[in-house]
């Protein structure tokens, strides 16, 4: 509704007609805010709108900081647990492998001198 129901911007010819293609429901809101999660060209979008309104500056800021910095957050979370689940069980393979060695060195140094 900060964008949506802003006399200014939707009597501002350059931003009128983003307000309606991006906000004017539900729907192309959600579009609109997925579009910022992955940095779609989020610029064409809220550019025109902090030009006509500086304030908004804060709101699209903060949508931009948040979401796609969180995005990337999770991803690189995603990234490290699967690589410390790799080398856990790389370590896991090696501790079985130097157990069947000692075994085996085992079974021979009994046969060597039992």
């Amino acid at each position: 509704e900060i964008v949506t129901k802003d006399v200014e911007l939707n009597s501002n010819p350059n931003t009128a007609p983003i307000v309606q293609a991006n906000f004017s429901s539900l729907g192309t809101t959600f579009l609109t805010l997925t579009q910022f999660v992955a940095l779609d060209s989020a610029a064409a979008v809220y550019k025109p709108l902090v030009e006509a309104k500086p304030i908004l500056i804060f709101y699209f800021g903060a949508i931009v900081l948040f979401v796609s910095i969180a995005l990337m957050n999770l991803v690189t979370a995603v990234l490290v647990e699967g690589a410390l689940n790799h080398a856990q069980s790389d370590r896991d393979l090696e501790k079985i492998d130097r157990n069947e060695r000692l075994s085996k060195a085992l079974i021979r140094l009994v046969t060597l001198f039992g």
